[in-house]
């Protein structure tokens, strides 16, 4: 039986797959997903370990600490969503992918302005905000190029293909850490998943997305 279900379970994410391949501009914009949302989970799952070796933070502190990234995160969700009722949410999530891409860099260089546990307070809160924008914008972009009748399907897929690739860049940070050593050099990894996801999802045309969302293939 198990095997039954493991086959049937393939074979409709298989099926899934081929649907969302008729739909040129979703494909698109899920292969961009898929590269920078890796680099966002990869940055939550070291922030921690961050905190911990390179600024001695302690587990009361890490906890206040995440709190206060989930509630800048709701915040963020907020003012980039009346930004991408303005921009566009592509061009939002462009935007958000940039300020990643400028919170890596000052990770790598903490303690540039000011101590380095005060900047990475900063960091939070900008990462908070981001984290909350993205993650906001790229769902609402998914429902634009997403045809009704498959919604359910494909933001399964969505979902379940997130988490999937979010091993990659923690392998990669990890493996650059084992040759490195250093924290600090590992996190530059993570640069190439925001540049890479940005470069696919400028080639997104998000009204032929809309257009191609109507052509519903069943």
């Amino acid at each position: 039986y198990g095997e039954n279900y493991l086959r049937i379970g393939f074979a409709r994410v298989l099926r899934t797959l081929k649907k969302i391949g008729n739909y040129r501009e979703l494909s698109k914009f899920l292969v961009a997903f898929l590269i920078y949302n890796d680099g966002i989970q990869t940055v939550i799952i070291m922030a921690s370990i961050f905190g911990a070796e390179v600024l001695g933070m302690g587990t009361e502190e890490l906890i206040v600490y995440f709190l206060m990234v989930q509630a800048t995160a709701f915040v963020g969700s907020l003012v980039f969503g009346f930004l991408a009722d303005r921009l566009g949410n592509k061009r939002t999530i462009l935007l958000t992918l940039i300020v990643w891409v400028l919170v890596v860099v000052w990770a790598y260089g903490l303690g540039l302005f000011w101590s380095p546990q005060g900047e990475y307070w900063i960091l939070g809160i900008m990462a908070g905000m981001v984290l909350g924008g993205s993650q906001a914008t790229s769902r609402s972009l998914q429902g634009l190029f997403t045809p009704e009748a498959n919604s359910a399907e494909f933001f399964g897929f969505y979902a379940v293909a997130g988490k999937f690739a979010s091993i990659f860049g923690p392998l990669i940070y990890g493996l650059i850490l084992s040759i490195t050593g250093s924290l600090r050099k590992g996190i530059l990894s993570l640069i190439f998943f925001f540049v890479t996801g940005m470069i696919i999802l400028c080639f997104v045309d998000e009204k032929k997305g809309r257009v191609e969302r109507l052509h519903y293939i069943p």
